[in-house]
């Protein structure tokens, strides 16, 4: 895989990723889980940050991007939809650091992939914390906690 292959590829998955995510973030508000809903939108928002930023950067690399999207699941229950997230994040971060090395020549590429490895480190360890919370407290105990 190219260097810009790989930069269109992550800029098609970020879109499908943010759509996925505010999609959710809808159905938890709607359903009451406020404090979810709110973290996994400003998931949402952050990905579609992240999409734009490799699009800028391949027109910088005088690339043409690509009008494409990831297609990501619709899932409703709430313990599936953070296990989903988990295990994207657990295949995601091992692919995006490998990529680094393709970088090695282009310092500004290699730092903004070393920011999103950054991001999708934290959101990963988030995602971990809330199944490992589901895990400690209970599935409905969990629940109450992210209302409002």
């Amino acid at each position: 895989m190219t260097k810009i292959e790989l930069l269109k590829g992550f800029a098609k998955g970020w879109f499908g990723n943010s759509q996925q995510h505010s999609i959710h973030a809808q159905i938890l508000k709607q359903r009451g889980f406020g404090k979810l809903g709110d973290k996994i939108m400003a998931e949402a928002d952050e990905e579609w940050e992240e999409a734009k930023k490799v699009n800028a950067r391949l027109i910088e690399l005088g690339e043409t991007p690509v009008v494409a999207i990831d297609e990501y699941p619709v899932i409703t229950d709430i313990k599936e939809m953070l296990e989903y997230d988990c295990n994207d994040s657990a295949k995601a971060l091992p692919e995006m650091s490998k990529s680094l090395a393709l970088f090695d020549d282009d310092y500004v590429t290699k730092s903004m992939i070393q920011q999103f490895i950054v991001d999708e480190q934290e959101h990963y360890n988030w995602v971990r914390q809330h199944l490992n919370l589901i895990k400690e407290l209970g599935y409905e105990n969990y629940l109450v906690e992210q209302l409002g």
